[in-house]
């Protein structure tokens, strides 16, 4: 059910019509009925993966439960530090048994319908390879809706509440709501229990403004989806369905169009996820900070998809950190390969593991892989090259905080994040990294001043439409420089000012926006995920 369709608004229309009549404490309920039947609507048969990550969950969330529950009233009984010490330690082991069985069965669970494939085929080109004749078949597995998105989340809950950093549920159905909660269960943000759980199950009554709030979040969302995304994503198509004819300038074009287009599909379904759950009054994290402002790669990825940085900083990159044979490692390495780089190594494998990770959650293919790394890459030369930045700035320290500078580093990063973006959007390592090298081996710029965009399968009303939606993005994202959301800098303005920029915002949608009959309804990018 598509969130820009007629008929998620119809549903949204039905759902909070019977969570107004229904008494406030059951209203928890009826959010789970409709969050069930939201991801009934992808598949029926897709209900069987999420109910038995949500099942397995609950189990063991209860055994874990139940021996910290132990584990305390031992320790009350408890006479001497040593007594509560092996009280402790047993305590831990067994709730780190409970976690780790979890993990392993939700886990494997998006494990095997979303990589299964990936691992036959390249065992299959490893067979090949060495002469062997045997071939496995593919499972063919459909990839269950928002699969990464929810299992993440979930894996987040169990690891929280084995740390004691989470309240166990006792309840199946409210787990249930946790994992599936409707706006967000197919392209996140990855929300973390002890930022939304109560808010879910408080039952919070609709009123008036904050349906007003929601509104203006949702509609700010449509807009970006509907007038820019959808609108320049045919153009994006020609440009990558035939790179030999693409090349160079127009390489160029296709990784800055597909920047553009990402970042409006992406943040746009955030902004109706956001709206929708505040209707309900839930309040979920914000994704994404303005990202195009940042001046570096990391600054960036503290800006883009915060939730999902946010997870594997603190459930893989930390844990990796400290873990015991890190920690070994990094005194080994200091002893032979010194102070500098030998400290500063057992925190790039962290990183590695990290953006591997991340590239792989991404997608099942060697693009996303490269992906991933690719960052990862980036990210620990940036490291590595702090004492070369930090003399240059130092030598030269009038120019390095000028407003010139600044721009130059905004423009630096952007280019850079869009060519790593490049294994998005082409297929195959080795065709992506030729389409990189045409910049510097056929830029063809003369054929791109004498076409330009003329064959790109859009019309000069399309161009204007997208750009007259930018501007709109562009005031906006200046509005919201001081990390103020938007709404708010809106509220100060007065009546007439303030509706008349939301009736702008919605006559746009509805005169420029990509959709109706001749339009192909797009899927958010992000729900592949």
């Amino acid at each position: 059910m598509l969130f820009t369709s007629s008929t998620f608004l119809f549903f949204l229309a039905i759902l909070m019509a019977v969570y107004s009549i229904i008494p406030q404490k059951k209203r928890w309920i009826v959010l789970l009925i409709g969050s069930m039947t939201f991801y009934g609507f992808a598949g029926p048969h897709f209900l069987l993966y999420i109910n038995s990550t949500i099942i397995i969950s609950y189990f063991c969330i209860r055994r874990i439960s139940q021996i910290q529950e132990h584990k305390n009233l031992a320790l009350a009984g408890a006479e001497n530090k040593e007594l509560k010490r092996e009280i402790r330690a047993i305590a831990t082991k067994r709730c780190r048994r409970w976690m780790v069985v979890c993990l392993i069965m939700i886990l494997g669970i998006l494990g095997a319908v979303k990589y299964t494939d990936f691992v036959i085929a390249n065992t299959n080109s490893i067979l090949a390879v060495f002469g062997a004749q045997t071939r496995f078949g593919f499972m063919r597995f459909a990839l269950p809706m928002g699969i990464s998105f929810y299992t993440f989340q979930t894996a987040g809950y169990v690891i929280d509440v084995y740390r004691e950093k989470a309240k166990p549920l006792d309840n199946i159905f409210k787990l249930a709501l946790f994992v599936s909660f409707f706006p967000q269960v197919i392209q996140g943000p990855i929300s973390r229990f002890g930022n939304i759980g109560e808010n879910l199950y408080s039952g919070t009554p609709i009123n008036r403004h904050s349906l007003g709030r929601a509104a203006q979040r949702i509609l700010w969302g449509f807009f970006k989806k509907l007038v820019i995304a959808d609108r320049l994503w045919p153009a994006l198509a020609v440009l990558t369905s035939s790179p030999d004819e693409f090349q160079g300038a127009y390489y160029l074009l296709s990784i800055g169009l597909y920047a553009i287009i990402l970042f409006c599909d992406f943040t746009g379904g955030i902004d109706i996820t956001i709206g929708v759950a505040e209707i309900f009054g839930v309040r979920l994290t914000e994704n994404f900070n303005r990202p195009f402002y940042s001046r570096n790669i990391q600054e960036y990825w503290q800006r883009w998809h915060m939730t999902m940085g946010s997870w594997f900083r603190d459930y893989v990159f930390y844990p990796l950190s400290v873990s015991k044979r890190m920690l070994r490692f990094g005194k080994w390495s200091r002893t032979h390969l010194g102070d500098g780089f030998g400290k500063r190594l057992p925190l790039h494998i962290p990183i590695i593991c990290v953006w591997f990770l991340t590239g792989l959650w991404h997608g099942a293919t060697w693009n996303f892989i490269s992906w991933g790394l690719a960052n990862g890459i980036v990210i620990i030369l940036s490291v590595e090259l702090t004492p070369l930045y930090e003399r240059f700035h130092g030598a030269l320290p009038g120019a390095s905080q000028s407003r010139i500078y600044k721009c130059f580093a905004i423009f630096r990063t952007f280019w850079l994040m869009s060519i790593i973006r490049s294994f998005d959007i082409y297929t195959g390592v080795g065709n992506t990294f030729r389409m990189i090298s045409t910049v510097f081996t056929n830029f063809g710029a003369s054929d791109f001043l004498r076409q330009g965009v003329s064959e790109l399968g859009l019309h000069t009303y399309d161009y204007f439409a997208a750009g007259a939606g930018l501007l709109v993005v562009f005031w906006v994202s200046f509005l919201g420089r001081d990390g103020a959301d938007f709404r708010d800098k809106m509220a100060a303005f007065s009546w007439p000012l303030r509706y008349s920029i939301v009736g702008l915002m919605l006559f746009m949608v509805l005169i420029l926006g990509a959709y109706g009959i001749g339009y192909d309804t797009r899927q958010f990018i992000y729900n592949q995920f």
